[in-house]
């Protein structure tokens, strides 16, 4: 249910990759935009403050040349129609304020909207802009008109109607707001076409391994060619379908092998069962029924201990120090009463410290041990080493001089219910996950194990566990 919830709520990765897209050209197309905008509004406003300051220059010259003539000034400064219109508008004042000569639309702009004048050994400063109430826009500039030594002669006051210029810019506007609208939906459309059509190799992919079953696990994902960012998942669906077919494999053998080794105890129960029920029998001969039947029991039990055990690879390992000497010592004194009932010679060699979980530990030896003493025949030796290893690892080598294993049994002796048949007929008993329960434990511990063998000369088995933790502070 939350996995089903969870499922619902999040967004595809067609629709993430859309809104993604979209915001990302909303930002771009939004910055070029303004960009343009603003460089457009800058020089318009460059243009327009140059030519009031040129405006502002030559009508400086005119004063300068007629201070006062008045009709000169008119025909120079004013134009002739008066309907005409005009984009600049001036006016001149004295030094008292008094209007000498203005256009005529200069009345709706008082002389107070106008910025402080400058004098003629000042620069011109920027223009103010302002709106009437009639919704016109004017640039405004103010500067002093000389006259012989008088530098504050006349006030002059210039305006510059930029009505049209903001109507444009309006409109301007008005046209990059639509044109980033319409940008923003097709991107927004071809963004979901795109990612849909690149995404259709993951649909097909899903498509692909809906199909496999448990019976076609051999089938690899990787075998189609895919766009190259799928390659580290299609690699790892190809290593879990790898690693699935292995297990089905393993697990239809140990289903067959179990079914094969649980049927010769059970058979033999049941044989024996119905001897002992087909003609009356002495208390003697029926203990002596139960006493073997109470074997079969013992090697079912021992049986279903070891499939339990390699059937929980995932147990925990208490990794502790341990002096490896003391620890075969105390196995060795367990075994060494098997040893002398078969004539064996059972010895303990060399020092050293390990890592490793105690009990998995007496485990994994003692099934070597064991092994060890049922093969070896009457009068043979078998000999524990601690040897040291590369790494700091140290090494338990479980050697014997039995019968030996043939070259080519030497690659199976680790698989689960495996038994050669000159260990069918030396120890009948087996079940064959011995070393199987070995390499299992050495797994859990990070080592590994390895077994070498020659005929007729014995077998030598090596556990090679991790090297001892340093103590804090050391």
């Amino acid at each position: 249910m939350c996995s089903k919830n969870a499922a619902d709520s999040s967004s595809s990765i067609a629709t993430r990759l859309t809104v993604l897209y979209t915001v990302s050209m909303l930002a771009i197309l939004a910055s070029v935009i303004g960009f343009l905008l603003h460089t457009v509004v800058k020089d318009l406003e460059f243009e327009d403050n140059d030519f009031l300051m040129e405006r502002i220059s030559s009508i400086r010259s005119v004063v300068n040349r007629y201070p006062q003539d008045l009709e000169h000034l008119k025909e120079h400064l004013l134009p002739r129609d008066a309907n005409r219109h005009v984009r600049y508008l001036i006016r001149l004042q004295d030094a008292s304020g008094n209007t000498v000569l203005e256009s005529p639309a200069m009345a709706s702009l008082p002389p107070l909207l106008f910025p402080p004048p400058i004098i003629s050994s000042e620069p011109v400063g920027r223009a103010k802009k302002h709106k009437t109430s009639n919704g016109h826009y004017y640039l405004l500039n103010a500067a002093w008109a000389a006259a012989g030594d008088d530098p504050q002669f006349r006030l002059l006051q210039v305006a510059l109607d930029v009505t049209e210029e903001e109507a444009l810019m309006a409109n301007y506007r008005l046209k990059m707001g639509t044109a980033l609208l319409a940008g923003l939906c097709l991107a927004g459309g071809l963004a979901f076409i795109i990612s849909r059509r690149e995404l259709r190799p993951l649909r097909e992919m899903a498509g692909q391994v809906a199909q496999i079953t448990a019976s076609d696990l051999h089938q690899r994902v990787g075998s189609r060619r895919w766009p190259k960012e799928f390659a580290p998942l299609t690699g790892a669906l190809d290593s879990m379908l790898g690693q699935l077919e292995q297990s089905f494999e393993r697990l239809s053998a140990f289903s067959a092998n179990l079914a094969h080794e649980l049927r010769t105890p059970l058979n033999n129960l049941r044989v024996e069962s119905e001897v002992a029920l087909s003609r009356p029998r002495t208390a003697a001969e029926y203990r002596q029924t139960i006493e073997s039947n109470l074997e079969e029991y013992e090697r079912l039990s021992r049986m279903i201990g070891d499939i339990l055990f390699l059937a929980r690879p995932e147990q925990g390992v208490e990794r502790h120090n341990l002096d490896a000497r003391a620890e075969l010592d105390r196995l060795a004194d367990y075994y060494r009463t098997l040893a002398e009932e078969r004539d064996i010679t059972l010895t303990v060699d060399g020092n050293g410290a390990i890592a490793a979980d105690p009990r998995l530990f007496q485990r994994a030896v003692g099934n070597l041990l064991a092994n060890a003493l049922h093969y070896t025949p009457s009068g043979g030796a078998v000999t524990v080493s601690i040897q040291s290893a590369a790494a700091g690892e140290a090494a338990i080598v479980v050697t014997d001089n039995g019968p030996g294993i043939p070259s080519d049994e030497l690659p199976l002796v680790f698989d689960r219910f495996y038994r050669s048949a000159q260990a069918r007929q030396l120890h009948r008993d087996g079940s064959g996950l011995g070393l199987a329960i070995v390499r299992s434990i050495m797994e859990l511990h990070g080592g590994s194990v390895t077994l070498t063998s020659q005929p007729g000369l014995g077998t030598s088995v090596s556990l090679f566990f991790p090297a001892p933790a340093a103590p804090p502070g050391g």
